[in-house]
């Protein structure tokens, strides 16, 4: 019987897309260095207008911020 590995971290430290290190993904309701609220940033989204650069986890807000949106 083959004994269990243990592992006392990941290949990517980050691979949770935050770091304690990195700036947060949003400050209050705008993203940050976006200078777009995340209403602002969903509302472009549904309306297929470009997005400024951001990370993926600002991506993934935007986008759920949509969907939920869109359900209201």
């Amino acid at each position: 019987m083959a004994s269990p590995q243990h592992t006392t971290g990941t290949a990517d430290p980050c691979a949770c897309g935050v770091c304690g290190t990195d700036v947060p993904p949003l400050i209050g309701s705008t993203l940050t260095g976006t200078g777009l609220t995340l209403d602002a940033a969903a509302r472009r989204l549904e309306a297929g207008d470009p997005l400024p650069p951001m990370t993926d986890v600002q991506l993934r807000m935007v986008e759920a911020h949509a969907e939920a949106m869109l359900s209201r």
